[in-house]
């Protein structure tokens, strides 16, 4: 990995728990135009996306970085589908699980990575559209299938390869499954009134969780070890809430919007700053820290390992390239 120079560690706030987060650049291959961190597997690894530019041969890939290395999956190296492949989620054997968008019209099609390429996902009959939003380390994945009726909540079983199930007991009404917990708890964002709300589903037992007082609208960021996080829509704003383990939810302060969790709590996500420029780290509802763009450099931390790093983008100012970011608490 690359360090930053010690001039661009990003500000850090102060307090008992507070540290310097200090930035480290992962591997990108000759060639390449930007990288991107989208998911970690909670043990040293971070997979995302490169991109050797929009009209090139190449196009984007899926790769993960780990132990120094970095693994290209490639993309669906389909004539139907666009060069490029988007990512969500790796759990620890090193699959990543994402989409695929096809070239007529952006559709996407869920998509995993298995024997070292990006394969497509099984579908319902008549699937329009597919997505594979979150796997855990027993390799179930979930995600959402959109069929002609409306879409639905899914999971690929680990233990039944090629077989797509839609989770049972959930309102008839859309949905898509947004992440899976290590034991099987599954996220997902229910259409609720014109609005998506979000439910806990396990063994084909669903139930909702409550929203805060003023809230109507939530997008699902994440689970993990028994907390969701969310960020809520009221009549005047945009919060970020964390739902701990007694399923009740909590704001998280200063927290606009919140974007990971890892199995101990600790969030990362964008604060209320007006600059738009500031990010803070959580634990669950204690604002530990803050790290802040520095003169020539902007960030976007929005992963949460369970090793105790955050990880995203980060980028020069006037035109630099994009580069996967792991930042350690120093």
């Amino acid at each position: 990995m690359t360090t930053f120079a010690g001039g661009l560690t990003p500000t850090v706030a102060a307090g008992p728990a507070a540290c310097t987060w200090t930035p480290e650049l992962l591997p990108l291959p000759a060639g390449v135009l930007a990288g991107h961190v989208d998911a970690t597997d909670h043990g040293g690894g971070y997979a995302g996306s490169i991109s050797y530019g929009a009209g090139s041969v190449q196009g984007a890939h899926a790769v993960l970085w780990k132990n120094g290395k970095m693994t290209d999956y490639g993309n669906l190296s389909s004539p139907e589908y666009q060069n490029s492949v988007s990512v969500y989620d790796v759990n620890k054997a090193g699959t990543v699980v994402g989409a695929a968008h096809k070239e007529s019209d952006g559709t996407p099609s869920a998509v995993h990575s298995r024997n070292g390429r990006i394969e497509r996902l099984a579908e319902l009959p008549n699937t329009i559209a597919s997505m594979a939003n979150g796997i855990n380390d027993s390799g179930d994945i979930v995600g959402g299938v959109e069929t002609e009726s409306r879409w639905f909540a899914v999971r690929w079983p680990a233990d039944r390869p090629g077989v797509v199930e839609v989770l049972t007991g959930l309102p008839d009404t859309p949905a898509d499954a947004s992440g899976i917990d290590e034991d099987g708890t599954v996220l997902v964002s229910v259409e609720k009134e014109g609005w998506d709300v979000p439910y806990l589903w396990k063994a084909g037992q669903a139930r909702a969780l409550p929203l805060p007082a003023g809230g109507y609208d939530v997008i699902n960021r994440g689970i993990s070890n028994g907390r969701v996080i969310g960020q809520v829509t009221t009549d005047d704003a945009f919060s970020g809430y964390v739902w701990d383990r007694d399923g009740q939810p909590r704001a998280v302060p200063r927290g606009e919007d919140v974007l990971g969790i890892n199995r101990d709590g600790r969030i990362v996500g964008r604060t209320d700053d007006e600059s738009w420029r500031e990010f803070g780290v959580w634990r669950v509802t204690t604002l530990e820290s803050t790290l802040s763009y520095t003169a020539t450099r902007g960030i976007d931390p929005r992963v949460s390992s369970d090793d105790g790093t955050i990880a995203g983008d980060s980028w020069t100012f006037n035109g630099g390239r994009y580069e996967p970011t792991v930042w350690r608490c120093r």
